[in-house]
């Protein structure tokens, strides 16, 4: 049986209702990920000019949302990124190679996680991100194996804030909003998500954000 938490809403000061929050889900970059672009070109290559390109014409380029969205593969992606940047396509798969090492676990939000599942709350991701990607990382952390499931846009060509790939995952896996506590650094993705009847909160990686979590959560360390 799922245990589930309670918490009362006040208006004005008044108790009002009782909110049951069963699941809690979970962005992955920039949430339960390390996704900063700016450090990811600085680390991978020591001139100013080649990070300008990698930012404008790979990572902030219309095409990075192709393969976020999964109307383009990443084998199709990489020499077009490297024709548009005059890198070798070598060099650019080493690149999107170092993209994806800097894709590392943060460790507080890790730990939030397996709070969350020791608290008997249900635990899924929402995730804008090419299939490529979500299969590598994926593969390498094995926290995925506790998830009870997910939604990864490269997989359903939809993404946030689109509607309809927050609606999904409802429908996927039978949610409700009001039950639901949604966690994400981007402000538009978590305004979709309130719109829609999630709880939500804008994910930073300070111990107030962490401490706002546990607290909606009612659980402590």
């Amino acid at each position: 049986m799922r245990i589930t938490r309670s918490r009362i809403l006040s208006i004005n000061g008044s108790k009002t209702e009782t909110v049951m929050i069963c699941n809690v889900i979970f962005d992955l970059g920039a949430v339960l990920f390390e996704w900063n672009p700016v450090r990811i070109v600085q680390t991978f290559t020591d001139s100013p000019t080649e990070q300008n390109i990698l930012l404008k014409e790979v990572i902030h380029h219309p095409d990075w949302l192709s393969l976020d969205r999964g109307t383009m593969l990443l084998a199709e992606e990489i020499p077009k990124f490297a024709a548009r940047t005059d890198f070798t396509v070598a060099r650019m798969q080493s690149f999107i190679d170092h993209v994806l090492d800097s894709l590392q676990p943060i460790q507080a939000t890790e730990n939030l996680l397996y709070q969350v599942l020791d608290n008997h709350f249900s635990a899924y991701y929402l995730t804008n991100m090419s299939n490529a990607f979500f299969e590598t990382l994926h593969d390498r952390n094995e926290f995925f194996s506790l998830f009870a499931g997910g939604i990864v846009s490269g997989r359903e060509f939809v993404i946030k804030p689109e509607p309809q790939i927050y609606q999904l995952l409802l429908d996927r896996y039978d949610l409700q909003p009001e039950q639901s506590l949604y966690i994400d650094d981007n402000a538009d993705n978590v305004k979709a998500a309130k719109t829609l009847g999630f709880h939500a909160v804008q994910f930073e990686q300070t111990d107030a954000c962490f401490s706002k979590i546990r607290d909606l959560l009612k659980i402590y360390q």
